[in-house]
């Protein structure tokens, strides 16, 4: 892993406070305003400035850091503490606020904190060794991180990036310090660890280690229009349960990922814990775009409901969607907009529509590949979706197809055999071509019961059908009885479809 050391060399603006006069409106603004450090590291400076202040004053500092305040020079120095050598000495010690107080030329005052951290590592660089891709598995809490920008998810050139944001991210704040360092064309930000879900202020801890918390991300860099040039997936997830690690080489010689891509787990078959049912959820993906559209809220998918996700700040943002068209069905579009569901609902009418339902106004077959790891790829460096044929040593056996309806609703998913071992797929549904919300149940009037039985899976695949019109999926449908149950390792499927996959190693 390499290690930099963490600089963050953009102008934070503190808040101005103003009255009646403009003669009154005063600030602070710093170089930075998170420090990054290890334990008895090198002590860091930073400067500031001041706008209409008579004075600038240092109010407190956690224990065990010190600080150092130039009001001549306008700079702070920052040293962090040595190692207490104890776990309640180093969660005493870990963050330190350093808080200021500045007093305007009228008397008024207030107040500004520089937050600092202890991390284990001074950066996790994610493209160490030129990796680069369109996901990044992250398993490092307490941690910096720093993603090149200068280049693409297929490592190609990226020209004209003025900025960066935060599309979405699971937890609100889950990203914290989040910057574009424009001299160096790298995005920075930090990661925490796991807290006590009844008490923030405790660290979880497991073997003595912390806890990364589970979550995905997308983040995204911008032309000075603040037009989205690329996109990127983060995949937080436990270093128990790292996904990069847990994986199965089925008897066809393929290795495949134990979990879906951006899931926090597989259940595998798991009756009884509706949370570990929905963590086995990955994220879906339209066939071709690298990336992704969100998990359901709920682990039976009610109410078509998706998970509420976060921008920059705590407020909550949505998915969109739109129709294609000659406009909105192209991929510089789909790479814009990577929240945009694109829709072909037209696609099933009678005069107009094609029957095909791709989103791509004009089809191309070639944004994914079984064979190489492609440009649009969504799978983390070394991985990639499955070819056409990837799945077709996976067979239904008879007790799975035999299973009763109870059990068959309580599992949500199927154990599929490539004849050696079994794996455990869930029936995640997909997101419709025609309106994109999730499905991932049977529902026929006449032929079904009241209510829908359980449930459908489809996994893409990269395998594109004779015609090439459509692509081909993994698809499974537990109904009631073994004659109606439905299994096809290449399953024509309408590319608007947005599904789940499961990656497979790069040979």
């Amino acid at each position: 892993m390499k290690i930099l050391k963490f600089i963050l060399p953009v102008l934070y603006l503190g808040v101005a406070l103003s009255s009646c006069s403009d003669n009154d409106d005063f600030s602070m603004e710093f170089s930075q305003m998170g420090l990054y450090f290890q334990w008895g590291g090198e002590p860091q400076t930073i400067s500031y400035n001041t706008v209409n202040a008579a004075s600038v004053e240092m109010k407190s500092v956690t224990d065990g850091w010190t600080c150092n305040l130039d009001t001549t020079k306008r700079t702070i120095t920052i040293t962090p503490p040595t190692d207490p050598g104890t776990d309640s000495g180093r969660e005493a010690m870990r963050e330190a606020d350093i808080r200021f107080t500045i007093t305007s030329k009228s008397g008024k005052s207030a107040s500004y904190t520089i937050d600092c951290y202890i991390i284990g590592d001074s950066v996790i660089f994610l493209n160490d060794g030129g990796k680069y891709a369109n996901s990044y598995v992250l398993t490092s809490p307490m941690s910096a991180y720093t993603l090149d920008v200068s280049r693409n998810g297929g490592g190609q050139t990226l020209s004209g990036v003025a900025g960066a944001k935060i599309v979405w991210q699971s937890k609100a704040a889950m990203i914290e310090h989040f910057v574009y360092d424009e001299e160096n064309n790298i995005v920075s930000f930090y990661i925490d660890a796991l807290r006590e879900e009844d008490n923030e202020e405790v660290y979880v801890k497991e073997d003595g280690k912390y806890v990364m918390f589970d979550g995905n991300a997308v983040i995204a860099v911008v032309d000075s229009s603040d037009k989205i040039l690329w996109s990127w997936h983060l995949w937080l997830t436990k270093s128990a349960n790292n996904p990069l690690e847990d994986y199965s080489t089925y008897s066809n010689g393929v290795t495949f990922m134990n979990r879906n891509l951006g899931s926090y787990a597989n259940s595998n078959g798991a009756t009884d814990n509706t949370t570990l049912i929905l963590d086995s959820y990955g994220l879906y993906y339209q066939w071709g775009r690298k990336d992704p559209f969100l998990r359901p809220y709920y682990h039976d998918c009610a109410g078509n409901e998706d998970q509420i996700v976060y921008g920059l700040s705590s407020s909550a943002v949505y998915v969109t969607f739109e129709e294609t068209s000659a406009k909105v069905g192209t991929v510089e579009y789909a790479i814009a907009n990577p929240m945009t569901f694109i829709t072909n609902s037209a696609c099933v009418d009678s005069e107009n529509g094609d029957g095909i339902g791709d989103w791509l106004h004009t089809p191309d077959n070639n944004l994914w590949s079984g064979t190489t790891k492609s440009l649009y790829d969504p799978c983390p460096y070394g991985w990639r979706v499955p070819a056409g044929s990837d799945f077709d040593i996976l067979s239904l056996t008879a007790e799975e197809d035999g299973m009763s309806l109870d059990a068959a609703r309580g599992r949500f998913g199927w154990m599929l055999s490539d004849g050696v071992s079994n794996h455990f797929y869930l029936a995640a549904g997909f997101r419709s071509y025609y309106d994109g919300c999730i499905h991932n149940m049977n529902y026929k009037e006449g032929v079904y019961p009241s209510h829908p039985e359980p449930w459908e899976g489809y996994y893409w695949t990269a395998g594109t059908t004779a015609d090439g019109k459509q692509s081909t999926c993994m698809y499974f449908d537990l109904t009631t009885t073994r004659t109606i149950n439905k299994f096809n390792t290449n399953y024509p499927s309408k590319r608007a479809n947005a599904m789940q996959i499961r990656c497979v190693k790069v040979k």
